[in-house]
Order: C-alpha cells, then structure tokens, then sequence
C-alpha cells in the first residue's frame, strides 16, 4: 500500500497522539466564561471582511479605514471596529496578522475603543484539523531551528505507532484496516505532506493550543447598537439559539468540548456557513430576515464570506449588507470596509467613500458609481444588467435579486 492510501482514522488518531499529548503538558484549561457580545450606545462603527492571509492588504485597508496609523497603530480612539472572521488560509501571512490583531486588542481597549474579531468557517476549520486551503507560507511562519528535528520526531511516532496496529492485527489475525508499508516511498511522500513547520502550526492551531485558545476567546456573532455582525449568516435554523447560545456552543466546539447534537460550527445552515442571505432570491429569503431581525433584536446584518461581486454588496434595501470584498491577493486585491457612524453605512472602496443604499431606487445608482470607479470588474457590469432588467419589469420588491453569472473562485471561502 502506497503513502496515500493511509487511512483517515489512523492518520487523525496519530496526530490526536502525538499533538493532544503535548498540549495536555504545556497546557492548561479553563473553564468557559460568558463572554459580552452586545454593546449599545456606540457612535461609529467600522467593519472589514474576510482577510485570508495578506498582510498588506489589510493594513491598507485599515489606512485607508482610519483604524491605524502609517506605523500601523490604533488610530480610531472609542471606534468599535469589527472583523467578520476568516483570517487564515489562501495566504501566507497569517501569523503575522494575528500577532498585529493581537497587539490592536490592546492599543484599541488603551484608547477606549473596541477590536471585535469574529469567528468564520476558516478558523474553525484549522482549530478542527480541516487542512484543505491553508498556504505553504503559513507552515513556513512556524519554522524554527528545531522544526527538522520536530518533524523527525513526529516521523517518528508516526511509523512507531503503525508498525504497532501493524503487530496487533497480526496477532489478532485480522486486518480489517489495511496498513501501509512503512518504507522510503512511504517516508518520502510523508514528508512531502508535512513541511516544516507543520507540527509547529498543528500545536498553536489544535484545540488547546495558543492559536486555538485565543480564536475561542471571541465571539461568532454580535450586536452593536442595532446592527448584528457575523461570519456567514443567520437561517431560522439556529433558532430559538440567543446570540450567547451561538457563541457559546461555537467556542465550547472548538476548544474540544462536548455538544449535544451535530456540530453547529460545520453546519451548513449555521452561521460560519449559511449563505441564504447572501446568495438566495430576496424574495424567498425575505420572511427569513425578518424573523432573524425581530428575533435578535436588530435592524441590518453586516456579512462576510461571500465575495460575489468583490465590493460592498447591500441586499433587502441596504438590510444585509456583505462586506466580504475578497480583499487578499488570492481574490484579487479587492479592498473595501464599511463605516457605520451614528446610524448610517458608508462604504469606503479605497479613498472613496459612497452612502450605502436604504431603498430599492438607490440601489442601481449605487453599483453603476461602482462600476466607473471599477471598469475592470466584470460581475459589476452583469450585476448592474440584470438589475436594470428586473427594474424595467417593475419588480421593485425584487430589485437587488440577481443570478450572479459570475461567482467566487470557490464556493467554500
């Protein structure tokens, strides 16, 4: 049997071996704490999408946002500022925006504001051990003078623990699991999927670990003043869940705990990953907002996790709003935030700022700026279309619902 074919179990039971030993040794828990997720009274609000590994992308965006200074300090005083979720992945610099965010936390709570960093479908994925998108820069952040021996030693384990199934099923007489052979092929080919840095990153990203820990000390989805702000999006799924019912499970799921019932953090129809708000016709999805609005107590949902049309994209007459604008290199570049300073949204694409639409008349205008400040954006120009031909039927209740003919690179941002 080749490298590849390792089984899935055995492969997740050795890193659970060696990784969880070392954890529960440099580790310690405690136990979870109500943590405040509701904040009313606050003048000026800024928010800033999906990040996915580009330090400099968002440092311009927060320059360009009024967050921080030209050496990249907290800049805003008493400004709330809210990042929906999925800093990691597509993108090599990930550690060293969690350790500026990490340093923001600080300098924003010195001056009186607040750095509100939510959780998306990205970081659970990493804390869970859901590798599939994450950058061989990010392994590389984590290498240091003893990665190669760390590596060897986890190598190590690795084939130890196999060549022990190896002799249990042996004497057992069964081999119900097929084992493979533990040889150079298989050596050279585990090596080639675990760089250095690797075991390194599994140990600050695995539940109890500094990464995890520190992901699991903030919310998945809060309120500020009237306005709810999260990762993905809110079905009638989650209810009759509080916004505290919702934080908590997420962070109990990621730091290991036992739930009762599946996993909310995979849930397709929770709030890391729904994307009815986001992507279905307006029309079907209307009662939907409504319940979720009265329900948590609010009057507009900002989102991230669906860069569509990678800018500012407001929905059920400015009610929904997605700021996920795929602002790293992997999507394009496309940077943007959104301000909402005593009551009103602003988009800011760059230097330019442009009020964000709260009828369905503005809503055509407010894409065709767009449009002359992106000439290069194609989804614009077919976005701008299909609502002008929706808008000439009269279908006004309608008017931001379109077949988006141009998508995101994945579906699975």
């Amino acid at each position: 049997m080749t490298a590849s074919a390792v089984p899935k179990s055995i492969i997740v039971a050795i890193n659970r071996g060696l990784l969880l030993v070392t954890l529960w040794l440099c580790s310690s828990f405690s136990p979870a704490q109500a943590i405040q997720d509701d904040w009313q009274g606050v003048s000026r609000i800024v928010a800033i999408g999906d990040i996915h590994g580009d330090y400099q992308s968002y440092i311009t965006v927060l320059e360009e946002a009024g967050v921080v200074n030209k050496r990249a300090k907290w800049s805003a005083g008493k400004t709330h500022v809210v990042q929906v979720g999925d800093i990691p992945d597509r993108g090599p610099d990930t550690l060293k925006i969690i350790e500026h965010l990490q340093k923001l936390e600080k300098q924003a709570k010195k001056a009186g504001g607040y750095l509100h960093l939510l959780i998306g479908n990205h970081e659970y994925m990493n804390v869970s051990g859901d590798l599939r998108y994450v950058h061989p820069g990010e392994y590389e952040a984590f290498e240091t003078r003893q990665s190669k021996k760390t590596r060897d030693n986890y190598y190590a384990y690795v084939a130890k623990t196999l060549a022990s199934q190896r002799d249990s099923q042996t004497a057992k007489g069964s081999a119900s699991t097929p084992l493979p052979v533990i040889d150079e092929a298989f050596k050279s080919d585990w090596y080639a999927k675990h760089p250095l840095g690797f075991v390194e990153h599994r140990l600050a990203w695995q539940p109890g670990g500094e990464i995890a820990n520190w992901v699991s000390s903030h919310n998945t989805i809060i309120r500020i003043n009237d306005v709810l702000f999260l990762h993905g999006g809110l079905s009638t799924d989650l209810l009759p869940l509080s916004m505290t019912d919702i934080n908590e499970q997420i962070r109990s799921e990621l730091r290991g705990e036992s739930v009762s019932g599946a996993p909310l953090g995979a849930a397709s129809y929770g709030p890391l990953w729904y994307r009815g708000l986001a992507r279905n016709s307006e029309r079907v999805e209307r009662p939907v907002l409504d319940t979720v609005l009265e329900h948590f107590g609010a009057k507009m949902v900002v989102l991230g996790h669906t860069p569509d049309l990678n800018v500012i994209t407001p929905r059920f007459d400015g009610e929904v709003i997605i700021i996920d604008t795929g602002m790293s290199a992997y999507y394009g570049g496309h940077r943007a935030s959104l301000l909402i300073e005593n009551g009103i949204a602003t988009a800011i694409h760059g230097t330019r700022t442009q009020k964000v639409p709260e009828s369905s008349q503005e809503i055509i205008p407010y894409f065709e700026s767009l449009a002359e400040q992106f000439p290069a954006n194609p989804r614009l120009k077919a976005h701008i279309e299909a609502l002008s031909i929706v808008s000439s039927q009269s279908d006004t209740d309608d008017l931001t619902t379109t077949e988006r003919t141009e998508r995101a690179a994945t579906t699975e941002n």
